[in-house]
Formats: C-alpha cells, structure tokens, sequence
C-alpha cells in the first residue's frame, strides 16, 4: 500500500526532488530507490576527515620511506643468443647446443638465472672489488634485521634477466648503490654465461665419448649373458616358440567354448522342465497338464481316449443305472485307461529325468575341460611376459648397442672446435643517475594508497552505521514513504516547542510542517483520513512534539482537531502545552467523568486537547476498553482530524491495542538514533495490523548534516525562495545550505 501512496503523490519521484535515485524516493514505476553516485559522495563527506587523516598518514609514510632510502643506480649488459654455431663437419653433436624453439630459449634464459652463474661471478669478486660490492649492505635497517647477507643471495637479488620480445637478445640487468659496481657486475654475469656455455661444450664432449664407450661394452656384455638366459628358458619349459603354443591352445579353448554352450543350454532347458515337475508334483496337479508331459510318446492318444470313456459313460448313465453290466463295463475300461495315462505320465517324467541327469553330467565335464584348458593357457600366459620381455629387452640391447658404437665412432673422429653459443652485443656502463627511489613515482602510489585506505575506511564505517539518518534508509531500508523531515530546534524551552507552529519560533520547522501537511492532502487516503496515530520506535524521538505540531497546522488550515493523548504510561502533551493533566483520557475510560468535562476545549482555534489524566497502572486494559472504542467512535462524529499520541511501539504495545481504531499511522523517527533493524521489525508490526502506514517524519535533523545528506534536494528556485522568505518576514539571514528542505520538489508555501 505504502508504494502505491508514494507514486499517487509524488508521481514517480521523490518526495524531495529525488529523480527516482539517491536519497529523494522511488525510482519511476514503484521500484525500491538505489543509491546512487551522489549518496556516495554524501556518505563521503559525512566522514571526511577519516579520509584525509588516513590518506595524509599512509602518503606520508611513503614520503618519508622515499626519502631516506637509500639511493640505488642500475646498469645492464645485452647477450646475443645464438639460434646455431658453426660446424666444421656436419656430424651431429654429443651435447644439443640449438635453439629451435621457445623452450630451448627459456632454458637458456634459466641458466642464465641460475645459481651457477651467480656464484661464478661470486668468485670473480676479490679484494678492493669485494669490499666495495659488500660495503653499502654492511649497515642500515635490512642488516640490522636479517643479519648479513651473503654475496650470492645479494647478487641474486639485485640482479634481472629481461628477454626482449620477439628477439633472441636478453638484457642482463644489476642495480647496486655503486654505479661502477653495477656496471661490473653486469659485464661479469654475460661474461660468466659465455663461458659456461663453451666449458659446458668441451666437458659435455669429453664425457660423452668417455660414457659412449663404457655403455657401449655394457652392453655387448648384457646382449650375451641375455642370450644364455632366453636359451635356458626355452629348455626348462620344454617350448620353442610360446607364441605357436598359445596360438594351438587358443583354437582348442574356442572349441571347448562352443561344445560348453550347447552343453550349457541342454542342461539349461532339462532344469526348467525339472523344476516345473517338480512344482506340479509338489501341489498336487496332473503332470499330462504340462505341455511337454502331454505330447510326450503315446500319453495324448491315452488322454484322448481317457475322454472318450468319459463321454461314454455320461452316455450310457443317462440310460442305465449305475450297477448295470454296461456301466460296470465302461468304468473298467475308464479304470484302466486311468492306470495306462499314469504308467505312461510316470516314464515320460523318469525319461526327462535321465535327460536332465545326463545333459548334467555333459554340463559339467565340458565345464572341466574348459577349466582345465584355461588353466593351461593361464600357465602359458604366466610364462609368456616373461619370455616376451627377455625377447625385447634382447632387441633393445641390440639396438642400443649399436647407438652407441656408432655415437662413439663419430664422437672420436668429430673435430669440436668449441664455437660460441652467445655473444655480448652491448657492454654495461656506468649510469649517471640513480634507479632508486623513483620519488614521483612513490609519491603518486602512496597519494593512490592512501586514499584507498581512506576510502575503504569511511564505506567501512558507513556499513556499520545502522542508524536511521536518510530518506534513503527510511524509503528503501524500512519500506516506507517519507512524508517530512523537521529540523533540530535550537534554544527553545519544551512548551515553546510543543507549538512552535502557532507561535512560529522557527520558520524552518513551521515550513517542515506545513510541508508535512500538504503531502498528507495529497493522497485521497491520507486526506480522508479522520484518526491519525503517532507513534514511534524508541522513546524520545519526538512524537509528542510531532502529534501537537502536526494537529496545530491542521487546525491552521480550517479543520477541527483534536489531540488524544493516549500514552497512559509517560503523558506528555499537556505536560508540553502547559495545560492542567489531571483530568483526561483515564477519568473518561474509568467512567469518572463525561468527556465534554475532559475535553480542554479552544485551545486555539479549531484545535481541542484530550490529555491523559495522569498514568495508569493498566493502560492496556483501559485502551482495549469498549469505552475506549465508542470515545473514538464519538470523537470521528465531532472532529475532522483526531491525532493520537501513543507509546513507543518497541517499548510496549499500547499501541498495537489502537490500530484497529485509527484511519492510518504516522511513525516518527529521529534522526541517528534509532537502529535500522529495530525500525524494519516494528514496522513489519504495524503493517499485519493491514492499517496504512502513510509514512514517516524523520525529526531533529541537525541543519549541518542536513547539508550532508540532503544538500542534493536543493535547487535555485528554493533558494532564491529562502532569499525572498526571510527579506519578507525579516528572519535572520543563514547559510542557505544549513536550511532543510522539508517539502515536496515544488518551493515551501510561506
């Protein structure tokens, strides 16, 4: 219902301007608002500070790190690495030296990054040189910490290889905070991979011909003593050739297969007229009803004339009596037919009987001898992966046998004249100025840093705040319209405050709620609307102030009015109108007096008041009262608009014993007080009374917040207003951003 009013009355945006997004109300069409890129921006500069103190904190941290760090100067060298070397005879090298791929160039790249390398330079640095590299790491925070490193690790660590793209040239990178030094250095590393490459050459050759011709009397040596062994296997198991013997067996085990089959399905067919036999003998049935039984050798020919005995004497019995020499005859006959369909039943049932024994006995000696020569198979098949492998390992041996005696015969008349693999292009020099720190650099990535920090800080805060502080919140969170939003009423005692409208002791507040009353006079439901409850979540949010204020601009505009104070646990409106309490609500209720002696009547024009009359001990029972009932009743009859201040909802349930009395409900909230869960629970409450919730007022907006969040809702045509306004009634002049937009899109009404 709440999104239905919102739309009759706003027309798709938002109550305060709000274009559907932000904090002013419902995108167009009734869908929920969203926040937007200026609610972030607002969120933002509520806590502004907390971003400037931790971008200021980590930018300077990272001024401070530049600064003293220690400056560090960077030189490289580039190496050429040769796709192939040159060859005096064209004989296949013992060590691969090409580069064919990207794969053999990574592994060069590797070996460049090895630690063989790093310690060949290691042992190049000696005297001055060595102290010179080792003097800057001697000392400062890194050492203090970790101790000294040694000149390996240090020279891993300042040094990079940086293939160049699509190239074959790799820049070989040092930074050391000598200049010279990293010029050195990075000469050294080039150097040092060239010659490894080429060492790496002539040991690699050397090895190769050393290790070709031991393995080559390996195996010579291995080819022999295999031989003696496969010669020794095929006599210990009395075989020439395991593969003709499987090939003989396989025939034989695929006939034994087939002759097992037919055996099989014999024996198969005999067990299922077995078990029929038996069943039938079992319970007692005829066996010439199975059908095998009864086309078995002479028992249909017995069968046919059993019933034809049996018609003869259903013949002859209609014409004799059942002692007659013809009837006697004819059952004699059936008598004897009887016995020879039994004798002739009982053999065709021993006949299939010795079938079954006998397709039985088949079944099983097939099922042997299949056994049996699967067994001998599976013996063959144990020795065959024996005799197999001794015949490839043989092969193999043979082969590698002959690899390798020809590798050595090349490997001993090749000519190796160790060509180079790389070749330096560009030698290192000395650089004029230093790498590190980079401090533009630094100080750009410590601003970003920083105000990452400072960022993720305040939407961290941001998230767990869960005050009510927006009309995004009470709109979107909670569910539902704001209808107003009165701002914090400085120096004013609590009776001036109870009716600031009348007494207009704060133009902004006056306007608030004379705003608050052209929006309720929008919708159809709302200006129909005779009994209005105020509530609130928590206490001291300021319904009371509310209802009094609210009932006061209605009685301004011509209605009558009447305010009930129905809080019979904490009154506050006569206590804030300075009206005498003592008589109200509770004498009515408890039958002590008539309500027109209760009633403080022409309090101002067109405006009466129903105080409480004090507290009561058992408020719940008075207000769910059938009196109370018919005072409602009787106060619709008399007045145009009757408000009702009522407890907080989250504190007692008072009020929940009203709704079903009142027309709609008005829910107060404050600003930054009230948790947005508790305001979500109780206004699910309220809502499965299924009484309208025409919305809510969020009060005791403080004016310098208000620029925060609701800056955004001010336009020219209000401000230029805000001029006018306060030459014409001569208030004082303020910040027109610290002023609160409290109406619709359209300019307050003066």
């Amino acid at each position: 219902m709440s999104n239905n009013y919102y739309q009759s009355n706003s027309g798709g945006r938002g109550y305060y301007g709000g274009d559907g997004d932000g904090y002013g109300g419902y995108a167009e069409g009734g869908n929920a608002p969203s926040r937007s890129l200026s609610d972030y921006l607002l969120i933002l500069r509520e806590r502004i500070w907390w971003l400037v103190v931790s971008a200021f904190v980590v930018f300077m941290g990272f001024a401070l790190y530049t600064l003293n760090a220690p400056r560090s100067y960077r030189s490289g060298s580039s190496v050429e690495i040769l796709r192939q070397k040159d060859k005096v005879f064209q004989i296949e090298e013992i060590v691969r030296t090409e580069v064919l791929n990207a794969e053999d160039f990574n592994t060069q790249i590797k070996i460049l990054e090895s630690a063989t390398i790093v310690q060949a330079v290691d042992e190049r640095l000696v005297g001055n040189l060595r102290q010179r590299f080792i003097a800057p790491y001697e000392k400062g925070l890194d050492a203090t910490l970790r101790g000294m490193r040694s000149v390996s690790e240090i020279l891993m660590s300042n040094r990079s290889i940086a293939p160049v793209r699509l190239s074959l040239v790799v820049n070989i990178i040092y930074d050391h905070p000598d200049a010279e030094i990293a010029a050195i250095v990075a000469n050294y590393f080039a150097e040092e991979y060239i010659d490894f490459n080429q060492n790496k050459q002539i040991e690699g050759s050397l090895r190769a011909v050393d290790d070709l011709r031991n393995q080559a009397d390996q195996q010579l040596k291995r080819i022999q003593t295999m031989e003696m062994q496969l010669a020794d296997f095929k006599e210990k198991y009395g075989t020439l050739s395991v593969e003709r013997s499987q090939d003989i067996d396989n025939q034989q085990l695929i006939s034994l297969n087939m002759r097992l089959e037919e055996d099989k399905k014999l024996f198969d067919d005999s067990t299922i007229l077995m078990e029929q036999i038996d069943e039938a003998t079992e319970k007692g049935e005829p066996l010439w009803e199975l059908i095998f039984i009864a086309t078995h050798s002479n028992v249909p020919e017995l069968l046919n004339r059993l019933a034809m005995n049996k018609i003869e004497i259903a013949t002859l019995s209609e014409k004799f009596r059942l002692m007659h020499p013809t009837m006697i005859a004819a059952k004699n006959q059936l008598n004897e037919t009887q016995k020879e369909l039994d004798r002739a039943i009982t053999s065709a049932a021993s006949t299939l009987r010795n079938e079954y024994k006998r397709y039985t006995a088949n079944f099983e000696t097939s099922e042997k001898r299949l056994a049996q020569k699967q067994q001998e198979l599976i013996d063959l098949d144990r020795i065959r992966p024996e005799y197999d492998a001794m015949l490839r390992q043989l092969d193999v041996s043979r082969e590698l046998y002959n690899h390798y005696f020809g590798r050595m015969q090349q490997a001993s008349v090749k000519v190796d004249t160790s060509g180079q693999t790389a070749r330096i292009i560009d030698r290192a020099v000395q650089p004029m100025r230093p790498f590190k720190p980079n401090i533009p650099l630094n100080l750009a990535i410590g601003l970003v840093l920083g105000m990452g920090v400072g960022f993720g800080l305040v939407f961290l805060l941001a998230f767990m705040d869960d005050k009510v502080k927006s009309a995004y919140d009470i709109e979107s969170i909670l569910g539902v319209p704001l209808v107003g939003i009165v701002p914090h009423i400085f120096s004013i005692d609590a009776q001036e405050k109870a009716r600031i409208v009348a007494d207009e002791h704060d133009k902004h507040a006056v306007e608030a709620f004379r705003s608050i009353h052209s929006t309720l006079k929008l919708n159809e439901e709302s200006r129909n609307a005779k009994v209005l409850l105020s509530t609130s979540t928590i206490p001291s949010e300021g319904k009371t102030f509310v209802s009094t204020n609210t009932a006061i601009t209605f009685a301004m505009h011509g209605e009558r009015t009447i305010v009930v104070d129905a809080d019979l646990r904490m009154p506050n409106v006569a206590k804030g109108l300075d009206l005498d309490g003592r008589r109200g609500v509770i004498q009515y209720l408890s039958d002590e007096a008539d309500l027109d002696s209760v009633i403080q009547k022409e309090y101002l024009p067109n405006l009466d008041i129903l105080p409480s009359g004090g507290s009561s001990k058992s408020p719940t029972q008075l207000l769910s009262s059938e009196r109370f009932t018919n005072l409602m009743h009787e106060l619709r009859l008399r007045y145009d608009r009757v408000i009702i201040d009522t407890p907080p909802i989250a504190t007692v349930s008072d009020a929940m014993n009203i709704l079903p009395l009142v027309d709609g409900i008005l829910l107060v909230i404050r600003f930054n007080m009230v948790k947005r869960k508790t305001a979500a629970v109780n206004i699910r409450r309220l809502r499965e009374s299924n009484i309208p919730v025409f919305g809510a007022i969020l009060n005791n907006l403080n004016t310098h917040v208000a620029g925060y969040y609701y800056s955004h809702y001010y336009d020219k045509s209000y401000k230029s207003y805000k001029h006018y306004y306060l030459q014409k009634h001569g208030a004082p002049e303020t910040d027109p951003d610290s002023m609160v937009m409290s109406g619709s899109g359209d300019p307050p009404r003066g």
